[in-house]
């Protein structure tokens, strides 16, 4: 089953499509995180991110 879902990120508010139907079409599905990335993620948001935040955190060294 396809699930594609409208939704708005919490981080920057950014409506995006989320694909968790089929992860390997979804946004967020080719951007790199490291363990201490996605723990820092997880601890403060309880959905999904758009893939602008998710590149900004990929990118950023200094937000631990």
């Amino acid at each position: 089953m396809n699930r594609h879902i409208i939704k708005h990120c919490p981080g920057w508010s950014n409506p995006f499509e989320c694909k968790s139907g089929n992860i390997g079409y979804c946004q967020c599905y080719a951007i790199k995180l490291s363990d201490e990335q996605r723990a820092f993620i997880e601890q403060r948001y309880s959905d999904c991110l758009c893939r602008d935040c998710l590149v900004y955190l990929s990118a950023d060294v200094n937000f631990f």
